[in-house]
């Protein structure tokens, strides 16, 4: 018999915060994390490192390691994921039922230096990995209201409680923060108020700073009105402390202007400026956003620009990955190619579909999801009190499982109930005369169309000018990825 061949292992280490970025933390838990690797005889294919992200469910910023980590996973290159700790890997509930599926579909292992190894085989295994899950996802919570208490403390002493940069005062001074007034940014925010009040227009005050030559407190050169607009109405200008937006109390740093200027400041800009009120999100204007990705795992945006006058050369109208928001910026293709591919394969999916008729489409057993959030507050209650010291982690910890192992057990039904109507045949003529519908007023109706057939749509690079020929790219250049 041949020699056994190894487990193909994938590192990851991540760490939160690493204020002066010299990757300590990650290069200590690679080393563990090879060390366990080496004893269990797996071999390291890659080391995968988000380096100052969080994993937690209040984090905005991706992951692009983890979720490359994720897509060769999907893909069948790595047979386990070896990590310092389950909070390292993860802290975010969904993200660990991403794993579990994971080990379900290619037997992917998840293996730990500290946290023990749960066996996602098992129904045990999967109820302790999510109770930790749990844990974990509510030390994030405990610690964001501490942050908040502290936060608010500061604010009724008047202390700063951080922010970005302040345009006006002395970054770093011995002094402190917001501490020491930089004489020439003080003068153009005074003169920039005067230009204001005379005019009325920010786009002057743009000017005034430029000619004045100061920068912002990044350094950069004064190109945008609204961060202009932003920056006269910070309270912080006139020495007052803000929360929500709302003024909650005056500072102990000195101001460059009185409060009543920085009212009058206010009154003149309007609604320039401002912080956006919650609201009702803004509609689509076209059809693949929020579906369509790069091959790099970046969403991909629509950037339309058809200005009259214009000659050909400047315009475009395309889907493209963009750098700034994290991408490889290497991918782009024509909107009305892609979104005919798109069409033509969703609407050979609806003719060819048998689905749940509309009425009873939505949720199988209205009663079993109420038991299921019921026991979810439940759970949520449990942890508020662990919070506030009622119960200790253990006492909880008994209350909690056997409410996780009755949640499993009532989604199981929701599961069978769910595929027991799929059976039901319907005529999908009228939904494929509403998908191939092109009036922009139901752009809303066809997104809802495009979401039940289509989870994804993948595009590949084809290199420099590989889709500008009179035939387009290469069909294979794109992948629906089908929804269910």
């Amino acid at each position: 018999m041949g020699e056994p061949v190894p487990l193909r292992c994938a590192i990851y280490c991540r760490i939160s915060e690493d204020r002066e970025g010299l990757e300590k933390g990650v290069v200590r838990q690679e080393e563990d994390c090879r060390e366990l690797a080496e004893r269990h005889g797996f071999e390291v294919v890659r080391v995968y490192i988000d380096n100052d992200l969080s994993a937690s469910v209040k984090a905005k910023k991706p992951r692009p390691e983890f979720e490359a980590m994720m897509r060769q996973a999907e893909a069948g290159h790595i047979d386990v994921i070896v990590s310092y700790s389950n909070s390292r890997l993860t802290r975010r509930p969904l993200e660990l039922e991403w794993l579990i599926a994971l080990h379900q579909r290619h037997g992917t292992i998840l293996r730990t230096v500290v946290s023990g190894n749960d066996d996602l085989s098992t129904a045990d295994g999967r109820l302790m990995a999510r109770v930790k899950a749990d844990f974990d996802a509510a030390e994030v919570e405990r610690t964001a209201e501490r942050v908040a208490r502290a936060a608010r403390q500061r604010r009724e002493e008047g202390r700063l409680h951080g922010g970005a940069r302040t345009f006006g005062y002395v970054h770093g001074s011995p002094l402190g923060y917001c501490q020491e007034i930089d004489p020439v940014a003080a003068k153009a925010i005074r003169e920039g108020m005067e230009r204001l009040f005379q005019t009325g227009r920010v786009s002057e005050v743009r000017k005034l700073w430029q000619r004045m030559g100061v920068l912002t407190p990044l350094g950069k050169e004064w190109r945008n009105d609204g961060n202009v607009a932003r920056t006269l109405r910070n309270p912080r200008i006139a020495g007052l402390v803000a929360h929500d937006g709302k003024i909650v109390g005056e500072g102990n740093w000195p101001a460059i202007i009185t409060r009543a200027e920085h009212e009058a400041i206010l009154e003149a800009l309007g609604n320039r400026g401002a912080k956006k009120k919650g609201g009702p999100p803004r509609p689509r204007k076209y059809l693949l956003p929020g579906f369509v990705y790069c091959v790099c795992g970046t969403p991909m945006s629509a950037q339309v620009y058809d200005p009259p006058g214009e000659t050909k050369y400047s315009r475009y109208n395309r889907y493209v990955c963009i750098s700034q928001r994290g991408g490889c910026g290497q991918c782009s293709r024509q909107r009305p190619w892609l979104e005919d591919v798109v069409r033509e394969w969703v609407a050979g999916a609806i003719e060819g579909h048998s689905s749940v008729p509309e009425d009873q489409a939505d949720d199988p057993n209205p009663a079993i999801e109420a038991e299921i959030r019921e026991l979810e507050e439940g759970i949520k209650r449990l942890r508020s009190a662990v919070a506030k010291g009622v119960f200790t982690d253990d006492e909880a910890l008994e209350e909690i499982i056997p409410m996780r192992e009755k949640i499993q057990e009532l989604r199981a039904m929701q599961g069978e109930l769910a595929r027991e109507a799929a059976m039901i045949p319907v005529d999908n003529d009228e939904e494929l005369q509403d998908w191939l519908d092109d009036d922009p007023e139901t752009l809303h109706r066809r997104r809802e169309i495009l979401g039940r057939y289509v989870k994804r749509i993948i595009v590949k690079p084809v290199g420099k000018g590989g889709s500008n020929g009179w035939d387009g790219p290469p069909p294979d250049s794109v992948v629906i990825v089908p929804a269910g």
